[in-house]
């Protein structure tokens, strides 16, 4: 297992390199972090309530305490990363983001450190979770959607995962909200940055199926999915659509887009209609 940041797709830096970070870009740090039950045990407190984050057994044992010690949430995984402050709700509650390193899926809980103590929201997806600021300064849930690590359509894209589309959520009273389209700005950057490393002479090669380099055309290939993905989950889908059917080969643009919507409906989305 790797870093708390390991969440986030798996390498910052590749990211960092593949493509001109967009402005603001600031992830929020897992405060503690758990991992193959190794290390000492971590302690953080607010608002009264103490929240430990402990090896035991080779497993990794998070407990969230009341202001009497009461048991308000306990779990255990291989591994464990909590953040406890104000974050992930429109009204700026005090909570305790937990993520578990399940593997499919990973989960990550959302417990009020409020006036009424409980797991407020559970919500689970093939990639794991993060956290960033840089959309409203809110702090924010961030992940990957998993429904597309599968996805025939990126089989030959190198470092696939990097392409995947990424997802903003946050909660709304108890109701887990998708906050995707409220970060259009910071979308709009990767958009203008992997547009410019699309080549127009690449474009009708690209369609016309001419490109015989298959490490190159996964490249474009990638590029052309993820702004596709930028515009539809910011609530763009015309724009997605359009994109879509100037970029990619003429008879294979239906099917496409067919297959985009179907996954996305698989996805971590779901989540907004499922109660913890």
């Amino acid at each position: 297992m790797t870093s708390p940041k390991k969440p986030r797709k798996w390498s910052l830096i590749l990211f960092a390199l593949t493509f001109a970070a967009p402005c603001g870009a600031a992830d929020v740090k897992y405060q503690m972090d758990c991992d193959l039950g190794k290390g000492t045990a971590q302690t953080r407190r607010a608002n009264g309530f103490t929240v430990i984050l402990a090896p035991s057994n080779g497993m990794c044992r998070v407990s969230v305490l009341d202001v009497h010690r009461s048991s308000v949430f306990e779990y255990a995984s291989t591994g464990v990363q909590v953040f406890v402050g104000v974050a992930v709700t429109s009204d700026g509650s005090t909570n305790a983001i937990i993520q578990a390193d399940d593997f499919n899926p990973y989960k990550l809980f959302v417990v009020s450190l409020g006036e009424h103590p409980r797991l407020m929201r559970t919500i689970e997806n093939q990639y794991g979770f993060w956290l960033q600021d840089d959309c409203g300064g809110k702090i924010r849930i961030w992940t990957s959607d998993g429904a597309f690590g599968s996805d025939p359509d990126l089989a030959d894209v190198y470092h696939r995962d990097l392409f995947t589309p990424d997802v903003v959520l946050e909660l709304e009273g108890e109701r887990l909200v998708d906050a995707t389209p409220m970060c259009k700005a910071y979308f709009d950057h990767e958009i203008e940055s992997l547009r410019s490393e699309l080549r127009e002479r690449d474009i009708p090669r690209f369609r016309d199926h001419q490109i015989k380099d298959n490490f190159y055309r996964g490249q474009i290939k990638g590029k052309i999915l993820k702004i596709i993905f930028c515009y539809l989950y910011t609530g763009r889908e015309t724009e997605a659509k359009e994109f879509l059917q100037q970029m990619w080969p003429a008879n294979d643009s239906d099917r496409l887009w067919q297959s985009i919507v179907n996954l996305r409906s698989e996805g971590v989305l779901r989540n907004l209609n499922q109660s913890h």
